[in-house]
């Protein structure tokens, strides 16, 4: 199974937002950079067959733009709120264990922590999400397979970690 974990783009800073967090919403230099890292996301074609986001608006925006550049939608769940682990992780995949390949679209710093415990990286900040990055991790098991995450933990392999500036610089190959 092929596991995609993308950090949403840049929000509005939550000094300058008024309203609840759940609803802080992208930049618009979030929103830019958002599309150019879809772009060079679909440009090198990963094998992403479905996107789940967490509802809160800046992980779905971001997810939103990234389903459009794939030709993909985007499905909710709750489990990718903060404080996503990997027992959330396991109630998202269940939602679409038809796919070998899945986009979760999600906050830090949930997003790193996740990666670095599949990686089996001894410190939980090897590696750092941020904002706007995915990073691709394989694992060697299907979810039909019936292993939980807990028990995948240092079983799988980091493939990449791109920023979205990284990401933004496939479109132009």
């Amino acid at each position: 199974m092929r596991l995609y974990f993308m950090r949403h783009a840049q929000a509005m800073n939550v000094g300058d937002w008024g309203g609840a967090d759940a609803a802080r919403p992208l930049t618009d230099e979030g929103r830019s950079r958002a599309a150019q890292a879809a772009a060079g996301l679909a440009r090198i074609n990963p094998g992403i067959e479905a996107i789940i986001s967490s509802p809160y608006a800046r992980a779905y925006e971001t997810a939103l733009i990234t389903g459009r550049a794939l030709g993909l939608a985007v499905t909710t769940s709750d489990a990718l709120l903060p404080g996503f682990s990997l027992a959330s992780l396991d109630v998202a995949l269940a939602m679409r264990p038809d796919v070998g390949g899945v986009l979760f679209v999600g906050h830090e710093p949930d997003m790193s922590g996740v990666v670095n415990a599949l990686a089996g990286n001894a410190s939980k900040d090897d590696v750092t999400m941020k904002k706007g990055s995915c990073a691709f991790i394989q694992s060697p098991f299907d979810v039909e397979g019936g292993a939980s995450m807990e028990e995948l933990v240092g079983k799988c392999s980091l493939v990449w970690v791109r920023t979205w500036r990284q990401l933004a610089a496939l479109r132009a190959e």
